[in-house]
């Protein structure tokens, strides 16, 4: 099948002449890979611009093509991940390891840095061969230590694979390599590949497989800069000699860029070219000391120059925490900011949550309990401060400590520590904390190993893990080998959440080097030029230093950890987000303790820029115009530059005035009058349809029909029901890939399920798809009577029942919606349930993926899995019921 190569420098126009042939493509017959999946805001109204309005292709990240190649060779082969590698690498070490490297087996970083290897080594397809005669070209130079660690690495490859093939899995790299083996490919006639700064071998092992089954489209940036036969496409041309090419050698004319950047972005980083006068017009900085200096030194930058933050973009190594920070400190400086930021799990509530309690599990004491209950009991906090109560006690056991607090109330001292209050007879406070304390600890008493009870605690306290999977990660390791804390407290340090912030279309891009690079904007800031190289910093480690690394890389003819390619990437990132400013660049010039890196020492020279000279003087640069929040003084004229045009249309819509029966509303669909009361109008309009994908609505209702089977069934039955009737639907899916997502999907839902029978088991008798009429008063209108259907009533053991809604994927927004009092759903289904004289004890959202369970009342959480800590009060039910009321009165009026 044909190939065909678009290289050329940035904004030379690859992106644009790849749409062109996407667009000549017929609709379904060709998909877009690009490094991550979606497609952005920014670039398809850059698509529009380019082709006008029509049909976008579907858009895939690497990862969705790899299991979509997957699914069609029917390779049920799974990655053995690089958390999985590592840990059972640190165990294997401490007695396996025999050459150089055994003092160093018992380090937690060993098992990671050895995995990091054996990767390295299946990635570039290493083979026993390729070894013995590397180690007998080491022997003859006298390399003899490298040999030993060689052989070490090799033991450890051997030892990783056989585990993985135990599991029906395998490393990244063999798994590429045999998918490319098996010549299958998804079912579409054309694959492009567009936005990558570098491709791994196995990688490239996969693009040479679908090459010979499908046409491929690939946009690589091709720049001397970065490297003889590193660059990308250099690579794809070794790679896929057989391709047709088309070089783009300059940048594009119709590129938005102006004349100074354009010479900027041609001259840069090549040392010794001077700079025309109008290209240093083009190129301007800023100094900082740390994230939040920074912050205020680019809102008074924009001030100055007169940029509205929607015309901004800023660019930073990666958005970590320090990100955040510069973040919120624009935001501080009254510039509203748009940024997704990877912030580590430890510095959350939850984080600081799940770490009290592994800690107590580990070391159950006073000191540790205490912790504990501090933060589980943060909702309803002790009496008095438990920081008062540690004293000389912190090793005690807790019965110990709680002993002698006991004689405190009764005694003015206990071994010679006291406690006073005004009531000094009664202590009431110390007694009320003693209880409260009492109850924790009748809570937190569980029996077993340190990872058994924190396995139990996590279920009866519903501690979640704030969505980092440090819980997941830890039960999947366990099933490999024993874990130890050392993986925990390894695991937490590692572990990161999202942090969102959101200001709209009018503020300021914050990304990374990697996800910025879309729409131009007229100025790019870029930011953190520091720690030598950019976006990445460089590798380091105990095991193989640089100069063996070197040896190696002689030795077997190609570079394990691949620098080349590695150093192209990132200067390809950096030139790429220096192409994405249309009128000017602004750069960080990190000042004080702060190095900067070569190429901002390069630029400088380039510009006549006394690099030592600006990072000693950050103190004397002023920064007007930078508030630092609504307090500081702000003109007229400042007010006037930040208000920013909006982007998109405002508009409103009337409804005809109809009595509520006429809205067609069910019980289900009640949520939309909270969240979306256009969706309402798109319905009634008939709108509504062709935004449906009702092959998927047909596939839900066909699963909520086999689950209905196995609700009413006796809990003891539902493995094997589930068994028979989720393998029928399975069946009946009608393709490959469908067949292959639902076997997927089907292990999650009977895991579900399966947690659900003991939730189910508590119940006298259940039923599915049971029918309710719902009363609604509507204020100035008749009695609005609306129907819905439950999927889960089980009657329980007191008389009461509780309602149960399978939901296909997360629960987020209803959750979201029930903490705000804006579900609908679960509340006509409430109202049902009472019209029908049902005493009502609870109602929830079942996820089918997770396992979140999110609703009303008293919520039943086994395994732990539940989207929020506690239902909606059902004593609100009138109360929003009444709202909801007049949220229809409104409508109807508007």
């Amino acid at each position: 099948m044909p190939v065909t190569l678009i290289t050329g420098p940035h904004q030379s126009g690859k992106s644009r002449r790849l749409w062109e042939l996407l667009r000549a493509q017929a609709p379904g017959s060709v998909v877009l890979v690009r490094p991550q999946a979606g497609l952005p805001h920014d670039l398809v109204r850059q698509v529009h611009a380019w082709g006008g309005a029509g049909l976008l292709p579907p858009v895939w990240s690497f990862a969705d093509l790899v299991e979509r190649v997957a699914a069609a060779s029917g390779s049920e082969v799974r990655v053995f991940s690089g958390g999985l590698a590592a840990h059972v690498l640190r165990a294997w070490a401490v007695d396996h390891l025999r050459g150089p490297w055994h003092g160093l087996a018992r380090y937690r970083a060993t098992g990671r840095e050895l995995a990091e290897l054996c990767r390295r080594l299946d990635d570039h397809g290493i083979t026993a061969a390729d070894l013995a005669l590397a180690e007998r070209t080491l022997r003859e130079r006298g390399e003899v230590a490298l040999v030993a660690a060689l052989g070490d690495a090799w033991a450890a490859y051997t030892h990783l694979t056989a585990v993985a093939r135990a599991r029906g899995a395998a490393l990244p790299g063999a798994r590429l390599r045999r998918l490319a083996e098996a010549g299958a490919a998804p079912a579409v006639a054309t694959i492009a590949f567009d936005d990558f700064q570098a491709f791994s071998p196995a990688e490239l092992a996969l693009l040479r497989g679908l090459a010979t089954q499908r046409t491929l489209l690939i946009t690589a940036v091709e720049d001397h800069r970065l490297g003889v036969e590193a660059s990308l496409a250099d690579r794809l041309r070794a790679a896929l000699p057989e391709a047709d090419e088309e070089r783009l050698r300059v940048i594009a004319p119709a590129s938005p860029h102006q004349p100074g950047v354009r010479a900027f972005l041609g001259a840069v980083l090549e040392e010794g070219r001077p700079l025309a006068a109008e290209t240093a017009l083009a190129v301007d900085r800023y100094r900082y000391r740390d994230p939040l200096h920074a912050g205020r030194a680019i809102a008074a930058w924009l001030r100055r120059a007169g940029v509205a933050p929607a015309q901004a973009l800023v660019v930073v190594r990666v958005a970590d925490a320090e990100a955040l920070a510069l973040a919120d400190a624009l935001i501080a400086a009254e510039v509203p900011v748009n940024g997704r930021f990877q912030v580590p799990f430890l510095g959350t509530t939850a984080g600081g949550t799940l770490a009290a309690v592994v800690a107590w599990c580990r070391e159950p004491c006073w000191r540790t309990f205490l912790q504990a209950c501090e933060r589980l009991g943060s909702a309803q906090p002790a009496p008095m401060r438990l920081a008062d109560l540690l004293g000389p006690w912190s090793r005690l056991t807790v019965a110990d400590g709680l002993l002698r607090l006991t004689r405190l109330t009764s005694e003015e001292t206990c071994e010679g520590w006291g406690w006073s209050e005004p009531e000094r007879q009664e202590r009431p406070w110390l007694r009320a904390t003693i209880a409260w304390l009492q109850d924790w600890q009748a809570r937190l008493q569980v029996e077993g190993t340190w990872w058994q009870r924190l396995s139990t605690l996590s279920t009866s306290l519903d501690l979640g893990d704030g969505g980092s999977g440090v819980l997941r990660s830890l039960a999947e390791l366990t099933a490999l080998h024993p874990i130890s804390p050392e993986d925990c407290d390894e695991l937490l340090a590692a572990a990161r959440v999202e942090v969102v912030r959101a200001h709209g279309p009018g503020a300021v891009e914050l990304t990374d080097a990697i996800r910025g690079r879309t729409w131009p904007r007229p100025v790019v800031f870029i930011h953190d030029l520091e720690h030598g190289r950019w976006p990445v910093l460089s590798l380091g480690g105990a095991l193989l230093p640089q100069e063996e690394r070197q040896t190696l890389t002689a030795t077997f003819g190609r570079d394990l950890y691949d620098e080349a390619a590695r150093a192209a990437g990132e200067l390809g990132a950096f030139l790429a987000v220096v192409a994405r400013a249309s009128e000017r660049v602004v750069l960080g010039i990190p000042c004080g303790e702060r190095e900067p890196c070569p190429w901002l020492g390069t630029i400088c020279d380039q510009l006549d820029w006394d690099l030592e000279a600006l990072r000693a003087d950050a103190g004397g640069e002023a920064i007007p115009g930078a508030p630092l929040g609504a307090g500081d003084a702000q003109g007229a004229h400042e007010r006037a530059l930040w208000a920013v045009a909006p982007t998109r249309p405002d508009f409103t819509f009337r409804v005809p005035p109809l009595a509520p029966a006429a809205l067609g509303l069910k019980a289900s669909s009640l949520s939309l009058l909270f969240g979306d009361a256009f969706a309402v109008v798109c319905d009634r309009l008939c709108l509504q349809a062709p935004l449906t994908n009702h092959e998927l609505m047909e596939e839900g209702n066909e699963l909520h029909r086999h689950l209905a089977e196995v609700a009413v069934q006796p809990p003891a039955a539902w493995k094997d029901v589930l068994d028979r009737r989720l393998g029928e639907w399975v069946a009946q899916a009608p393709d490959d890939l469908t067949r292959a997502e639902r076997g997927r999907f089907s292990r999650r839902i009977a895991q579900v399920m399966l947690d659900e029978a003991a939730v189910a088991a508590a119940s006298n008798s259940r039923a599915a798809e049971v029918r309710v009429s719902v009363p609604l008063a509507v204020p100035g209108h008749p009695p609005l009577q609306l129907r819905g259907q439950i999927d889960r009533l089980d009657t329980l053991p007191g008389g009461g029942v509780r309602l149960v809604d399978y939901k296909r994927g997360a629960i987020g927004s209803q959750s979201a919606a029930l903490k705000a009092g804006t579900d609908g759903q679960l509340l006509g289904y409430l109202l049902g349930a009472r019209a029908a004289g049902w005493p009502t004890a609870g109602a929830y959202y079942l996820s089918l993926r997770s396992g979140g369970r999110a609703g009303w009342g008293d919520i039943p959480t086994p395994g732990g899995r539940s989207a929020s800590k506690a239902g909606a009060d059902l004593a609100t039910l009138d109360g929003l019921a009444a709202t909801l009321g007049q949220a229809i009165a409104d409508f109807l009026t508007a």
